[in-house]
């Protein structure tokens, strides 16, 4: 008996019924792997920014990220979310311990990082399925279900997908911006040029970072309309760029309505940031950026909140914060970070099968015979991943690690479809077979992974090896709290001992789980000088490691404890601590809370408490402007130029050329005869 082939409609509706079930697969890998994740530092301050936007409109609090991740989980808090009166807020750190208090104190943190968890799983499924149908579209149904086949396998997207901050969903809404390009490029039609408008307006209320791939998207598309002189001359290139910029202006109308078509952050007519905007503009040292973000808000070009977050990431990100160390692959660099510390990055954290797949996926393409839009969509692929690239290169540091870096993970992705589509149209039985196997062993290398933001593969020994190969955000961010909390419950709390945590999670975290946390320095009147205590301690992997520029000997700061568990990244050692540089650098922490969130002004307390840190840690670099700045205040014009240069003269850590620029210019200043007490202080560059 004959079969009788699907119909057209059938085979679209299996086709589509698979890119759904390969967004849910996505899910529930991304679920299996994250379950026992604690939040991220960041989280709470997003969930709560987003909930304050939500019911109340205005946009000051925690303008250094763009609102769509937040405006949507904002909306998913439920009534009884509790958000009290916001105090005024002078800096970023009273802005994080307000939030922190709302988190902590006066919700349920479990409960509200299921909510969100569940909201950020079904906002990038929506954008997971989304992109499938336009890679469907662009290339092809067998290059769309591979791209979202290699996603769900990639542990670091999967890690992102339930977390409420921006790089996951950044990766996303770039892909979504190419793979519409190359549509738009190749047909030029008002409802391409929409539906990339749309893509544009994601991308811009996911993160200010993808402002690089948006421009190397913009370059080819220009190349795409200047192309069509040959079809219908200098009319016809007109027409593509009208259409070009209708979709760009859709894009940016998106990223207003975000911020609720107000160019003020607050409803009022005000901006409540931590910072003025003019303060934040100042901090951007490099003239061209500074000039163009300051022309922007004269002209109320973009919203102002978008733009006073635009400010902070060129500061932090594209000129850096001070002086800094860099674990890159087992070995330790000062100052800017090697030339291959990006590329290590990657080759450590993706799977080695889907390198592979993503490599054979390049070389395949290359001399195939794709269709324009397909051929379009690489071209924006390629100009968006190397802008994202090459700004990632150009900044001095590397402390956000892979997560900086999923636009060029999703990349990958994309390519690792291509490979599956050429196996398809070649019918190749060997290539067909080789990307199975790809497939295959990439699932069996990560599907037992507990902690995908942990992950590391087999290059760096695995991802208990890349816990010594690299200190970055993308090996820990404090997701290990929940077995350091349930530790304490079964073995900690019945000794009554204390627990001096060196783990980098909030303080009020720890202290609304009720553990016996203790900070090395409680007060400004500590004194223990000789820096001993005695109880429960929290080090990471990489502090049993020696750290020469910071005095560190693992030798000498463990040797009178033992190690009780190992909890992933985390070590719980119980015994005695003895290290003055320890209680430095808890005065240090102290005094920098004094200043910007008690708003304390006793200078001479500060400079008298500053001056014990300097001696042990003369590398500090907020110690050692602080410490010139309390001088400033005071009038001590000698006393503030013998700060600025132990630290400029330091040769412990190499500093950060903007800094050390910086302090020249203090120094030559009061070398220069001024009033100590009219120069500006200089601002702390390890402010956030």
């Amino acid at each position: 008996m004959r079969r009788t082939a699907p119909s057209p409609t059938v085979l679209r509706l299996l086709a589509g019924s698979l890119i759904v079930l390969l967004a849910a697969l996505a899910v529930g890998r991304s679920w299996y792997g994250t379950r026992l994740d604690s939040f991220t530092v960041d989280e709470p301050w997003h969930i709560v920014a987003g909930t304050v936007y939500v019911r109340g409109g205005d946009r000051h609090l925690n303008p250094e990220h763009p609102p769509l991740a937040k405006l949507w989980v904002g909306a998913w808090m439920p009534a009884d979310f509790r958000v009290g009166p916001e105090p005024g807020l002078r800096e970023k750190a009273q802005e994080r311990e307000w939030v922190e208090q709302t988190m902590f104190e006066e919700n349920d943190p479990e409960r509200t990082q299921q909510r969100a968890r569940a909201a950020m799983w079904s906002l990038n499924a929506l954008l997971l399925v989304a992109l499938g149908a336009l890679l469907w579209r662009v290339a092809g149904f067998a290059w769309s279900a591979g791209t979202l086949a290699f996603l769900a396998l990639e542990p670091t997207l999967g890690a992102h997908l339930p977390v409420v901050m921006t790089d996951g969903l950044l990766a996303l809404a770039l892909s979504l911006v190419v793979a519409a390009a190359g549509v738009l490029a190749a047909t030029w039609q008002w409802r391409w040029a929409a539906v990339f408008g749309i893509t544009v307006g994601l991308a811009l209320g996911a993160k200010h970072s993808a402002l690089a791939g948006l421009v190397g998207t913009g370059c080819v598309l220009v190349v795409a309309a200047a192309v069509g002189i040959r079809n219908g001359g200098w009319p016809e290139v007109a027409r593509r760029c009208a259409k070009l910029a209708a979709a760009i202006l859709l894009g940016v109308a998106l990223l207003w309505a975000q911020y609720g078509f107000r160019f003020h952050a607050d409803g009022s007519g005000g901006d409540a940031f931590n910072l003025a905007m003019e303060a934040k503009v100042a901090e951007v040292t490099k003239p061209a950026l500074r000039s163009a973000i300051g022309f922007s808000d004269d002209v109320h070009l973009l919203p102002r909140a978008y733009l006073w977050g635009l400010a902070d990431t060129v500061r932090t990100g594209i000129e850096g914060r001070g002086g800094a160390l860099h674990l890159v692959w087992g070995k330790v660099f000062e100052g800017r970070t090697p030339w291959f510390t990006w590329p290590a990055i990657l080759a450590a954290k993706i799977p080695l099968a889907l390198t592979a797949l993503a490599v054979l996926g390049f070389v395949l393409v290359l001399r195939a015979p794709l269709a324009p839009a397909t051929r379009w969509m690489l071209a924006a692929l390629a100009a968006a991943s190397t802008l994202h690239f090459a700004a990632l290169v150009v900044s001095p540091q590397a402390w956000g690690g892979v997560r900086h870096a999923t636009p060029l993970l999703a990349a990958a992705g994309m390519l690792g479809g291509g490979a599956v589509a050429e196996a398809w149209r070649r019918r190749s039985r060997v290539l067909r077979g080789l990307v199975i196997a790809l497939f295959v062993a990439a699932f069996a290398m990560t599907i037992r992974e507990p902690r995908l933001w942990e992950y590391h593969n087999e290059l760096v020994g695995g991802t208990s090896g890349g816990y010594r190969a690299f200190r970055n955000e993308g090996v820990d961010l404090g997701q290990r709290f929940g077995e350091i909390r349930d530790f304490h419950r079964r073995v900690i709390a019945a000794t009554g001992e204390p627990v001096y945590p060196d783990y980098w999670v909030m303080e009020r975290q720890w202290r609304a789980a009720h553990l016996e946390y203790h900070r090395f320095v409680e007060d400004l009147d500590d004194t223990n000088s000789a820096g001993v205590w005695e109880g429960w301690f929290v080090y990471t992997v990489v502090d049993e490691l020696p750290w020469p520029q910071f005095e560190w000997d693992p030798a000498t700061v463990f040797k009178d404890m033992d190690k009780v568990a190992q909890l992933g990244y985390a070590g719980v050692w119980h015994g005695r601590l003895t290290r003055p540089e320890t209680r430095a650098s808890g005065i240090g922490e102290k005094v920098m809370e004094y200043l910007y969130e008690e708003n304390g002004q006793d200078y001479a307390l500060v400079a008298r408490r500053l001056e014990e840190v300097a001696v042990l840690r003369p590398q500090n670099v907020g110690v050692g402007v602080e410490l010139g700045n309390a001088y400033l205040r005071l009038g001590q014009g000698d006393q503030a130029l013998r700060a600025y240069r132990r630290l400029l003269e330091q040769t412990r850590v190499e500093l950060d050329r903007k800094v050390e620029r910086q302090l020249r210019d203090q120094i030559a200043r009061i070398e220069a005869g001024e009033d100590p007490a009219k120069i500006t202080p200089m601002r702390n560059p390890w402010m956030e």
